[in-house]
């Protein structure tokens, strides 16, 4: 873990002002090593959570763990980069908003449907979360009407269907609503996509919106983990707090990674994490749980996989 110290000098290059970071190619070549790095971490995170279902740990209780270390990990990093937390206050609404939509819902659906379903599966599910997006910006007259995007979200649509029509798709024919319920994971991702492109607050920090999104996220689940049970993994006493504990800690350096790699190379660039996170999760998947698939499954990978290839190079 990254260990703050009293001077801004001590800290990890990707967490220095702007001004002192290199200069390309330099900053290509560190904006590549972040993706990769974050592209493993997101798709881990798929695995531990299963992990942690597996070990029967409440999702609420999961998330409001997560949460509690990911906030103010980020506001104090923020802290440290100059911005005081208390000019988040006006912003309350703008956190809790955020924070339910990015955060608090999607994240504890994935604990939820790591009982039903296999990680690599999710993983390939999330990536439809950049179609869903375009989707709703037509919707909001956001984006532009254009024949790439329109054919990508076919694509989309098509390995949605790979996985959910044909019988032998999923392991078991029976886990079919859980994948119904596994969508909706990538559609509240792109809900917040559209709020928050709509609604951010103008000259705040990056990282302090990310702190003030996971304590959004944090304050409207609290409530229900406290009726279902606060879980605390310390001392940790099986493999599922293990899981917990690597989750909280990736959940912030994530974020890290995710706000240089934009500040570095831009959006489009960052589009192509999708592709990583994927692939890193069908890898976990296989690594801890001994995970396989169906000829569906990948032919809805290399289906989804050409939808966002085609919305992304129609965003370039």
């Amino acid at each position: 873990m990254i260990q703050l110290r009293g001077t801004r000098d001590a800290l990890p290059r990707f967490m220095t002002p702007p001004s002192k970071l290199p200069q390309p190619p330099q900053q290509l070549a560190r904006a590549i090593a972040y993706m990769m790095a974050m592209g493993a971490i997101w798709g881990l995170q798929i695995s531990l959570a299963k992990i942690g279902s597996n070990h029967q740990i409440d999702p609420v209780a999961w998330m409001v763990f997560v949460n509690g270390v990911g906030a103010p990990a980020l506001l104090i990093i923020a802290a440290w980069r100059g911005t005081d937390p208390r000019v988040l206050l006006p912003h309350g609404r703008y956190a809790l908003i955020a924070g339910i939509t990015a955060i608090a819902i999607p994240n504890t659906l994935v604990v939820l449907v790591m009982g039903y379903l296999p990680a690599g599966l999710a993983a390939v599910l999330n990536t439809l979360s950049p179609l869903m997006t375009y989707a709703m910006a037509l919707g909001f007259k956001m984006a532009p009407l254009q024949g790439l995007r329109i054919a990508g979200l076919g694509f989309g649509v098509a390995g949605t269907l790979m996985v959910l029509l044909p019988k032998t798709s999923l392991p078991d024919p029976a886990s079919a609503p859980w994948v119904l319920i596994c969508l909706l994971i990538p559609l509240f991702y792109s809900i917040s996509n559209i709020y928050i492109a709509r609604q951010r607050p103008a000259g705040i920090d990056s990282i302090a919106l990310a702190g003030a999104m996971q304590a959004g996220s944090f304050a409207c689940l609290l409530p229900i983990a406290l009726v279902r049970g606060i879980h605390i993994p310390f001392p940790p006493s099986h493999l599922g707090d293990w899981a917990l504990l690597g989750h909280a800690a990736f959940s912030w350096l994530g974020a890290l990674l995710f706000f240089e790699v934009m500040r570095l190379a831009g959006p489009v660039f960052f589009s192509q994490t999708g592709f990583l996170v994927t692939l890193w999760g069908v890898f976990w998947g296989w690594l801890f749980f001994g995970e396989s698939h169906s000829v569906w499954v990948w032919a809805a990978m290399v289906s989804i996989f050409t939808g966002l290839g085609l919305v992304t190079r129609a965003s370039r």
